[in-house]
Order: C-alpha cells, then sequence, then structure tokens
C-alpha cells in the first residue's frame, strides 16, 4: 500500500474519483463549498464568506425552507 505525505501528489486513480465524484454532485444539485469560496474571493474580496457549516445550513434552507416546499411531489 502506498503512504503519501502532503506533499506528494494524489494518486492518479484518486484524482479521477475525486473529478467523477463533482460531476455526479453537479448534477444532483449538491452544494460546493470550495466552488462558493472561489467565486466569493473573486466576486466579494473585501467581505467575510460564510463559513462551511453556514453554508451548507443556508443550501439547506433554500431548498426546502422558506416558507414553501420545493419538492415534486
Amino acid at each position: 500500500m502506498m503512504r503519501m505525505n502532503g506533499d506528494q501528489a494524489c494518486p492518479k486513480w484518486k484524482r479521477a474519483f475525486r473529478k467523477i465524484a463533482n460531476v455526479l454532485n453537479e448534477i444532483a444539485g449538491v452544494p460546493n463549498y470550495e466552488r462558493y469560496l472561489e467565486h466569493f474571493r473573486k466576486a466579494h474580496p473585501d467581505e467575510t464568506p460564510l463559513t462551511e457549516a453556514e453554508f451548507h445550513r443556508r443550501a439547506i434552507d433554500e431548498k426546502y425552507g422558506g416558507g414553501s416546499i420545493r419538492r415534486c411531489c
């Protein structure tokens, strides 16, 4: 078994798996905190971004909360 420290590159199979997982998560509508941070740094450089917990809580509230049910059934 190959052990890796933080300085070494990720194995190819793991990178491929992450790419596939990211695509499937995007298709399924799973919020991506890293993408949010990238956007936030570019669009709002002098503001403080949400914490990861706040980000996910807001995503859940937007999907299911707000006083109206947003689902198909």
